[in-house]
């Protein structure tokens, strides 16, 4: 092999190196993005329709936000049901549409431990409108596309553990939780007031709520 020969050999080889590495941080960029526009379009079309705030795009640039990307598109109008953001990272842009059944946010959705269900029930209407679900009973494949999200986003398993349960350990999936939305305060002091089986084990998630033993 002549000099010449093995110089180009390694400069291709050093070439493919850094193409390969490119073309690793753009996928990772890529999934990152796209957790950040599921995020943003799932809160807009959350606070789009009744009883949210009425701000969709501001919901959705504070989401996309927390996971490092920027709205670059909102198809999101008050008082829709439905929701498509377009978000961008480092020059890499995702698409995502959301929609919301609004009887299932008001009520908790269906798949609820029937004692959870009603003490939610209850909680929803005493805080007249001021309190709704955001997620209620998951599936197994919900819980998986979750952990996956969590993964894309960390990329270390233990980080991703204290934002997602791993899938067959949420409370979630056995109907025994659920995520509010809106006035928080006042959903603590309804617990209270009312006396509902519910508590927040997660410090760290206020919005997390599960049923008392």
């Amino acid at each position: 092999m002549t000099v010449l020969v093995a110089s180009v050999l390694a400069t291709l080889t050093v070439a493919f190196a850094t193409f390969l590495s490119d073309v690793g941080r753009v996928a990772v960029t890529r999934a990152r993005a796209q957790t950040a526009a599921d995020a943003a379009a799932l809160a807009a079309a959350a606070e789009s329709a009744a009883p949210g705030s009425g701000a969709p795009v501001a919901a959705a640039r504070a989401f996309a936000a927390r996971n490092g990307a920027r709205v670059t598109a909102c198809d999101c109008a008050p008082l829709e049901r439905g929701a498509e953001v377009t978000v961008e990272i480092d020059g890499v842009p995702a698409t995502a549409r959301a929609e919301v059944d609004t009887e299932r946010v008001r009520r908790g959705g269906s798949g609820l431990d029937p004692r959870l269900a009603r003490a939610v029930e209850r909680l929803l209407d005493a805080s007249g409108g001021r309190v709704w679900v955001t997620s209620g009973a998951r599936t197994p494949a919900e819980q998986r596309r979750l952990w996956a999200a969590a993964m894309a986003r960390y990329g270390d398993a233990e980080v991703a553990d204290d934002w997602v349960a791993r899938p067959g350990t949420s409370a979630h999936e056995r109907g025994l939780a659920v995520d509010l939305g809106g006035d928080l305060s006042l959903a603590v002091r309804l617990v209270e007031r009312l006396g509902l089986p519910l508590r927040r084990p997660m410090s760290w998630e206020p919005w997390h709520f599960e049923l008392a033993p």
